[in-house]
């Protein structure tokens, strides 16, 4: 498993290494834009309808990310829609600060609550 992801520098002098630490970020920040989630059972809120049952775990294998999120939903929640708006905002979130890095993102509901 790699702790950094290499691309090719825009001024052509080299190339750049992004830590797994900052997709870790950048994945953190993704799923504080989606509406109705919170991190465990303590700090849900009455509107919220997903809770993070485990960190999210990212990893590079092969010069691609691959980001892993596991959720717990709210018993009359659309999962699909759930976990597309979940992939949607991590992707954005890559496509925006890295433009060209290759990434999976898989989200897996554990339980429905």
């Amino acid at each position: 498993m790699a702790d950094y992801i290499y691309i090719d520098n825009y001024a052509k002098k080299g190339k750049i290494g992004i830590s797994l630490n900052v997709f870790d970020a950048l994945v953190t920040n993704a799923l504080s834009n989606v509406k109705g989630i919170a991190l465990s059972n303590a700090h849900m809120k009455k509107n919220q309808k997903i809770r993070l049952n485990r960190p999210v775990q990212t990893t590079i294998k092969h010069d691609i990310v691959h980001v892993w999120v596991a959720i717990d939903v709210i018993k009359g929640t659309n999962i699909q829609d759930v976990t597309r708006e979940i992939q949607d905002e991590i992707a954005n979130a890559f496509l925006i600060a890295t433009e060209q890095i290759p990434f999976d993102v898989q989200v897996k509901v554990i339980s429905i609550i």
